[in-house]
């Protein structure tokens, strides 16, 4: 660089100073403006063995965090300290013996929450074990017993339609109390009518993400369906009309990160998608069309900063509960390697002092 500045003019020199400085300011590690809190992993608390595997999806009911798995099914997050009389905002978390509580899944990505007592989430297992051990993938709906945060019913809902063997990996429910679906092997997008306790399924095809990229999450914003896909992220316009029927396709966003897979999506339900792209949470706003960087990290109790490392191709957990804060998950193994996910949070008052 030396050289090639003794033989240029001041205004050549200043410009390969800036340069050099653009260049330099690149190639360093970007910054989030929060940092996240971790909150759930392997070693916490001292001689906990088991974190989550490849969490992709969680609400929180009751006093528990709970959240989907890619090992141990839907799976209720305990406090490590059992007199923490907020173990959702503070605190580490862990899974014991009783934690396990879906015993008809294996795997499953994202989930919905009613916010009252039923939560629908995507199961993406194909087929495992066989005979009457066999469990088979698709949407299934599970009901809290609100007196002592504990399932009360769990069932597969549609299952009879083949969505199973496309492998569902994002679930969404919708304002007109339909459950909508995208999977991992295409692009399509299909709704659940009818999916409580109590009512027959009918399934529907709605239309499919921009070229049929396979999807990672979804998210309501009023009656308009945001999709988190492999390269992009898209919507579908009024996706609960009746009319959509199969030919109504999502339009893609232009989020800044058109190419990259987004794979994980939630939102504020208003205005806001917090979404998870190439180890960061970026929020963007549906009012300005600006992408903000939130989080890149999160700090331990003992103050080491963890860099997110999310889990390519699959659905990663990114949810917003209903005090506001932020879930994160993610998995250091790529999923290769069991209980090695770890889960991250963000509480509603960081969020709101980002601009």
């Amino acid at each position: 660089m030396k050289a090639i500045m003794d033989r240029t003019t001041g205004t050549q020199r200043v410009t390969a100073i800036a340069t050099s400085l653009i260049a330099l300011t690149l190639s360093l590690p970007v910054q989030g403006q929060v940092t996240a809190q971790l909150r759930a992993a392997a070693g916490y608390p001292l001689g906990n063995f088991i974190g989550p595997t490849a969490p992709g999806g969680g609400v929180v009911e009751g006093h528990h965090f709970w959240g989907c798995d890619g090992f141990d099914s839907f799976i209720r997050y305990n406090p490590a300290d059992p007199n923490n009389p907020d173990p959702i905002n503070t605190g580490m978390l862990f899974i014991d013996g009783t934690s396990i509580v879906s015993n008809i899944m294996t795997k499953c990505a994202q989930a919905a929450y009613d916010g009252n007592q039923t939560v629908f989430v995507a199961d993406y297992e194909n087929r495992k074990g066989s005979g009457g051990t066999a469990r088979i993938g698709g949407v299934k709906r599970l009901v809290f017993n609100l007196l002592n945060d504990t399932l009360a019913n769990q069932q597969g809902i549609a299952a009879t339609a083949g969505l199973d063997g496309d492998n569902p990996t994002a679930v969404a429910l919708g304002p007109d109390g339909n459950v909508y679906v995208g999977f991992l092997k295409n692009g399509n997008v299909k709704r659940i009518v009818g999916p409580y306790l109590g009512t027959t399924q009918a399934v529907q095809s709605v239309g499919a993400t921009p070229n049929g990229r396979p999807m990672r999450a979804m998210a309501f914003v009023g009656s308009d369906l945001y999709l988190a896909s492999s390269d992009s992220l898209s919507v579908i316009h009024n996706a609960v009309s009746p009319l959509c029927q199969g030919g109504c396709n999502a339009q893609v966003v232009q989020d800044s990160f058109t190419g990259s897979g987004h794979v994980g999506l939630t939102t504020d339900g208003a205005n806001l998608l917090y979404m998870a792209i190439n180890n960061q949470v970026w929020r963007y706003s549906l009012a300005t069309g600006i992408s903000t960087l939130i989080a890149t990290s999160g700090i331990d109790p003992s103050g080491v900063n963890l860099a997110f490392i999310f889990q390519g191709g699959r659905t990663n957990l990114l949810q917003l509960d209903g005090q506001g804060n932020l879930w994160i998950g993610d998995d250091p193994s790529d999923g290769l390697v069991n209980f090695q996910g770890r889960v991250f949070y963000i509480s509603a008052a960081a969020l709101s002092t980002i601009p």
